[in-house]
């Protein structure tokens, strides 16, 4: 028997958060979520714009043929979001995870991108499929910290990865096989980013809807910081059971006309009168206008004063485009990201730190230094964000690789002191002279790497 999805899902705001930035879709054959970021920047537009492309892709699909089709979508949402991003500057920034599955009753087609989750529980253990685009992710995967010390690690909302309009960040796509009696989780990080998987593994027994109030109340409790958006889903033997539907900021905004969406609205008049037709003014514009004589000083006044005003105006552009550079250079030892452009104007600087970091410029490897030293210019602050991460684990392996090359320097070399006749020979195995008790008569071996004067294979450190 065809296998089918019996799913409930449910998104809301939380408890801190003024507005929901996640986004969410269900259909028998579609389970999406997806966690808009960029604050004012319209992180609910992203998620929204992510969400009407890949549920405009939904139609019954079959193995890698639903892969094409989520990349193909996310890559649409992505190009859409480029495009708002540069008619209207105030959203540069702006940015969404996506996280789920299409399903063609055999398989599970898995597409994520960012920090928002998926999850399979089977014969009672809770399996993450997904996974996180996130720096700390990448220090657990490397045994630095645990799972419970990522929910409370300072860079925790550092993500790596998402749709934002930039062409190299690219889904991760798999197939994934699909179990009568299997549980699917989907999640944005206003669960997952607070409660660990033990925990949320300890209350998917049970009805959906048992479970997925369970699964709420486990994010309200740990303060409600950020959106919540859950799906649920069951893999059952039968007919599929759950309502088609947008969920979240994807159902609040009208996207039928984005450029009207994000168009700022022309100021009416106070009072609430119609605004005057146009051609009523027609016949005063071509009236002759009564002279008036203008006095000296005014005169005077506005040949001085609009070119000043037109050099100051430009000038203010132009500053006001500086403000919205970010680089990452040397904050006296240590790295930092910083707003501006790094050359001064009449010895005025022109930037300010903003996130300054602990790693130091010293534990680069040379070319790093030397690149840091010069700046790294980032278009927006999270690409600011990105190359700091990458520079640490740069910086990371520089001082690994050091303590090894220390800790191999001082391990010393089995050596034996040289009797007269190993003194005369300049290389090669020394050769005993005669029987003695001497030690120091003990034939020597052949000498270690470390005896000899070849100096060490150049490192990048």
């Amino acid at each position: 028997m065809t296998l089918a999805l019996r799913y409930v899902a449910h998104s809301e705001v939380g408890l801190v958060r003024k507005n929901n930035q996640d986004s969410a879709y269900t259909s028998p054959t579609m389970l999406i979520v997806a966690d808009g970021m960029g604050g004012a920047a319209a992180g609910d537009l992203a998620s929204a714009v992510a969400v009407r492309e890949l549920r405009a892709a939904d139609a019954p699909r079959s193995g890698e043929l639903m892969l094409d089709t989520l990349s193909t979508a996310i890559d649409a949402a992505s190009e859409v979001i480029s495009d708002l991003v540069e008619s209207d500057p105030r959203l540069d920034g702006m940015g969404s995870t996506v996280c789920g599955v299409m399903f063609d009753g055999e398989q599970l087609g898995l597409a994520n991108i960012g920090d928002s989750r998926a999850y399979r529980y089977r014969d009672g253990r809770l399996t993450r499929l997904t996974r996180d685009h996130s720096w700390v992710q990448t220090l657990v995967d490397e045994g630095r910290i645990t799972e419970a010390e990522a929910l409370e690690h300072p860079h925790r909302s550092l993500i790596l990865k998402v749709i934002n309009g930039q062409p190299q960040h690219q889904p991760d796509l798999e197939l994934v096989d699909a179990v009568a009696g299997d549980r699917l989780l989907v999640c944005s990080d206003g669960l997952c980013g607070f409660v660990t998987d033990d925990v949320i593994a300890a209350r998917m027994d049970g009805d959906r809807d048992t479970v997925m109030n369970a699964l709420v109340d486990l994010a309200l409790a740990e303060g409600g910081q950020d959106n919540i958006t859950i799906i649920l889903a069951d893999i059952v033997e039968g007919e599929p059971e759950g309502a088609t539907e947008v969920l979240g900021a994807a159902a609040l905004l009208d996207l039928d006309n984005l450029s009207e969406a994000t168009a700022p609205i022309p100021d009416l008049p106070k009072d609430g009168t119609p605004r005057p037709d146009p051609a009523s003014g027609e016949v005063a514009r071509y009236a002759p206008l009564a002279r008036r004589k203008a006095s000296v000083w005014v005169k005077v006044t506005l040949l001085v004063l609009l070119p000043l005003l037109a050099i100051g105006a430009a000038g203010w552009a132009w500053y006001g485009y500086t403000q919205r550079q970010f680089y990452v250079g040397a904050n006296e030892e240590v790295l930092a990201i910083f707003q501006g452009i790094p050359e001064p104007v009449f010895n005025l600087p022109l930037s300010h730190v903003v996130t300054t970091d602990t790693t130091r410029v010293a534990d680069l490897p040379l070319y790093y230094q030397e690149q840091v030293r010069d700046t790294l210019p980032a278009d927006t602050y999270q690409a600011a964000e990105e190359a700091l991460a990458t520079l640490r684990i740069k910086a990371e392996a520089c001082i690994a690789q050091r303590e090894q090359r220390e800790t191999a320097t001082a391990t010393p070399s089995p050596s034996v002191t040289p009797t007269a006749t190993d003194t005369a020979s300049s290389v090669g195995t020394a050769k005993p002279t005669g029987p003695t008790t001497s030690a120091t008569a003990t034939p020597t071996a052949t000498p270690t790497p470390s005896d000899t004067s070849t100096p060490a294979a150049p490192t990048e450190c």
